[in-house]
């Protein structure tokens, strides 16, 4: 029956002196369009570099948030798409160390959206005591007017690094937050990567949900540790 279909169609384009091919449309690469939009993340104000435990960290001194993580036994891998930071410099553009929130005043029906990747800012750097790494004041990098005070904490804890946000309520009104989640960026952008390129430079991630238990692992495709 469809090849049946199919012949009136033909003889029609060819009384038509039509000539019937596939039409090939080239799509814009999503990373030449991300390479038009302006960069945001400053990443000229340089970096801050921290070694704890077997990992050598580095945070975008702009925003605290992280330019590379580095084990120390291969110096030449790195669990992020560092690699990729110039052109994933811009709003939207989610980084490890990122924060996103959905909160309401008690009464309202609104909830908020918010996040430190939306629109970029500087952050404001905090003094550090002890284990603590490097700390900033987040609202530079928020919408203005958000009822909450959010810092954020790189430590290192018994040579373990860790990542801790403080949160706290800046209203006389009480405030319920619905949506809390930091997005976790590693290096598993294999696009125009060779199998044997992607074994040596990529992740991959194994999530467990299990609540108050729940973690994700993060494992280097060629298996190798750390």
């Amino acid at each position: 029956m469809k090849i049946k279909k199919l012949f009136p169609a033909l003889f029609t384009a060819l009384l038509l002196g039509q000539v019937i091919v596939p039409s090939i449309v080239n799509a814009q690469s999503p990373w030449e369009k991300l390479a038009k939009r302006p960069s945001t993340l400053d990443l000229a104000s340089g970096t801050l570099s921290f070694h704890t435990g077997k990992l050598t960290l580095k945070l975008v001194k702009s925003s605290q948030t992280v330019a590379a993580l580095v084990p120390d036994e291969d110096k030449a891998f790195d669990f992020t798409p560092a690699d990729r930071l110039a052109l994933r410099n811009k709003d939207g553009m989610y980084q490890l160390g990122d924060i996103n929130l959905r909160y309401k005043a008690a009464g309202d029906t609104t909830w908020v959206r918010c996040s430190t990747a939306a629109k970029r800012g500087t952050v404001t750097a905090l003094s550090v005591t002890e284990n603590t790494l490097a700390a900033a004041d987040l609202a530079g990098t928020l919408p203005a007017g958000i009822p909450l005070k959010i810092e954020r904490y790189w430590k290192n804890i018994d040579g373990r690094l860790t990542m801790e946000f403080t949160i706290t309520n800046k209203s006389n009104t009480d405030i319920e937050i619905g949506d809390l989640g930091m997005p976790v960026i590693f290096n598993n952008i294999m696009d125009g990567k060779t199998l044997e390129e992607a074994h040596a430079t990529n992740v991959f991630y194994d999530p467990y949900i299990g609540a108050d238990a729940g973690y994700l692992q993060v494992a280097r495709l060629s298996g190798h540790g750390p």
